[in-house]
């Protein structure tokens, strides 16, 4: 049977909402609604604004369990891992460690080839980042079969496939959701920083926010509290997926990552964020865009995050949506306005994720209202 009610809890380290906030009733409205209408196992959620932040969770850590989750269950953060790659893109970037118009080839692999592109424009690290470099969402060709998600294809892989291939690529002209782009841009940032990508990952995102659950690699520990739906995949290490959607957090470490994306620890993480906020493509600069509306029409295209509006309100806010492993989550940040919600959801038979991107946004515009 499923918990109908919900768990809310405030990190001790951290303020919990004023008076002057949303106030609670209204916001376990919001959450319950989208736990509801979402039809998920189970659900966490961090919502955070100028006052603090605060959680909730709904539902069982696995089916019957009649156990709700926690802020440390463990879970898939899926696709908002390209969020930290970006960032690790802008660290980079702004220790003059590379462009973002660098193209790949300079940071490839040893031996690495890439295909001639139709346009004549080679391949950059801002194509991989936005989604315009026009390579695939997935490497082509058949997953080994029973192979658990975000374990294939390694980095050998890919960079055997795109050596081969002979697709041509059209780079700065469309926009097609790509996970392969950001492996590939992982890859390209190892070399350019000189570290393994987990390292720079650690040192860039987890290390100065403290996410101490937030990996590629959990322990058994770890594994012992991943949430689980239906045809939830095993607890592995998924570093194949290195850029793409590989990385493991918990409620507790996504409080800490969302508060600082809203409010800044020091100058040097705002310089950060503010590389990762703007916009470099605007919808109408590109002859298509596929994949990128899932939660609504993208007005345009960053580095990872995707700008649109939601009626009534005009000024666009920041998502990226995400999923895979049994896993369904999504984001929403207005960083003008301090504002940040963000939920994961373990998959039921027909849970439903646009209810819960509807619901998400409908909240941020709230929190948002004078």
């Amino acid at each position: 049977m499923r918990t109908k009610g919900f768990i809310g809890l405030a990190l001790t380290a951290l303020p919990a909402l004023s008076q002057a906030a949303m106030p609670v009733a209204q916001l376990n409205q919001h959450a319950e609604r989208i736990f509801k209408d979402s039809q998920a196992v189970g659900m966490v959620m961090v919502v955070v604004d100028k006052q603090g932040a605060q959680q909730r969770f709904y539902g069982e850590t696995r089916p019957g369990s009649r156990r709700a989750p926690d802020a440390d269950s463990l879970l898939r953060i899926a696709s908002l891992s390209k969020l930290m790659t970006s960032e690790v893109l802008a660290s980079l970037a702004l220790q003059n460690r590379l462009k973002l118009d660098d193209p790949l080839l300079k940071y490839a692999p040893a031996g690495a080839r890439l295909p001639k592109s139709l346009n004549g424009q080679p391949i950059t690290l801002l194509h991989l980042a936005t989604h315009t470099s026009g390579f695939p969402r997935e490497l082509p060709g058949v997953k080994p079969r029973d192979t658990p998600v975000f374990v294939w294809p390694d980095q050998p892989q890919r960079w055997r496939w795109l050596a081969k291939t002979k697709a041509g690529f059209a780079p700065g002209q469309n926009a097609q959701y790509s996970n392969l782009a950001y492996d590939y841009l992982a890859d390209a940032l190892a070399n350019a920083g000189g570290k393994p990508y987990p390292v720079l990952l650690r040192e860039t995102v987890t290390a100065p926010l403290a996410m101490k659950d937030t990996t590629f690699s959990p322990s058994a520990a770890q594994c012992a509290r991943l949430l689980r739906g239906v045809e939830t995949s095993p607890c592995v290490n998924t570093s194949a997926a290195i850029g793409s959607g590989g990385v493991y957090s918990t409620a507790a470490d996504m409080q800490r990552w969302l508060q600082d994306l809203v409010r800044p620890q020091n100058e040097q993480r705002k310089r950060l964020y503010q590389q990762t906020f703007q916009m470099r493509y605007q919808r109408n600069e590109l002859r298509s865009v596929a994949g990128m509306d899932v939660p609504g029409k993208a007005d345009a295209l960053g580095l990872g995050w995707v700008a649109m509006r939601e009626q009534p309100d005009p000024r666009p806010f920041l998502q990226k949506t995400a999923g895979g492993g049994g896993f369904l989550s999504y984001v929403a940040i207005d960083p003008e306005r301090q504002t940040a919600v963000w939920v994961a959801l373990t998959r039921g038979k027909q849970t439903r994720y646009q209810a819960m991107s509807d619901g998400v946004n409908q909240l941020l515009l709230a929190l948002n209202r004078p």
